[in-house]
């Protein structure tokens, strides 16, 4: 086997995030739209901000992502933190490739990058670099691998100082409207092709144990202000938000019936 290379993504070879994130999904129509939503993000991305994504290429195929932003540039961030780069995912699914350093490369690149002036920061001093780690039960966990590279954790983010000291996130509180509180909403992010399949999901099992109750999808992009005002959370019943997540399905059903209990009971 050759060296990693790692390469930004451009117009060239945008295919291959796809190419790494959906791999074997690719022919499945669910995934394909949600292909398509992240496909739109990057580009818009690339035209507006430049590069947020980058591919490790091992004998030239594309085995692994990393994918991230700056805070100031997501739209549902009301109050962002200046000179601040969002590393939102690391992935490398392929076994064959995990081990070979295919994600230290990664983000190694992301860090020198930063260190510098890219253009994605608009001319402003990168001053840390923060993650919330999450894992995908496939190869080394995410914090792990962080705390591997020099991140430690702070107020529940994985941080990498670059030019400046360290600042905690603004911590959004919910405020649901009336509306919010006679239906379920599901919030989705393009950044990722499994987020909209997986609001489908969430959906549709919502719409198969409570037919009479409407499910709205939302996404976070597109609909800030909705997203802002729901404190960014993935899925609010009759205006309570529902901490558990979408694999944790026994607690977050029971978590659902409740609030749908209390709402029909106001």
């Amino acid at each position: 086997m050759g060296p990693i290379t790692v390469r930004d993504v451009d117009e060239s070879n945008l295919e291959d995030v796809f190419r790494v994130c959906s791999h074997g999904k690719l022919d499945d129509p669910l995934q394909q739209k949600g292909i398509e939503l992240r496909r739109s993000w990057l580009r818009r991305m690339l035209r507006d901000n430049g590069s947020c994504a980058k591919i490790a290429y091992l004998d030239g195929a594309p085995v692994a992502q990393l994918l991230f932003y700056t805070e100031g540039s997501a739209p549902f961030i009301p109050r962002p933190r200046r000179g601040v780069v969002l590393l939102r995912c690391v992935y490398n699914p392929f076994k064959e490739a995990q081990g070979k350093g295919a994600s230290t490369a990664l983000l190694r690149s992301l860090v020198e990058e930063c260190r510098g002036d890219p253009q994605y920061l608009k001319g402003v001093r990168c001053r840390f670099i923060a993650s919330e780690a999450f894992n995908t039960g496939e190869g080394t966990p995410m914090e792990k691998f962080y705390a591997s590279n020099g991140f430690v954790k702070k107020n529940g983010e994985m941080v990498l100082l670059i030019n400046g000291e360290y600042a905690p996130p603004v911590k959004l509180e919910p405020h649901p409207n009336e509306s919010d509180k006679g239906q379920a909403i599901v919030i989705y992010n393009p950044t990722c092709e499994y987020s909209y399949p997986s609001a489908m999901r969430a959906r549709d099992l919502l719409n198969s144990i409570y037919p009479e109750l409407t499910v709205k999808l939302i996404d976070q992009w597109e609909d800030p202000a909705d997203s802002v005002r729901l404190g960014n959370h993935w899925l609010t019943v009759k205006g309570a938000q529902i901490i558990s997540g979408w694999y944790e399905r026994e607690s977050m059903l029971r978590e659902v019936a409740k609030a749908v209990e209390k709402g029909v009971q106001r």
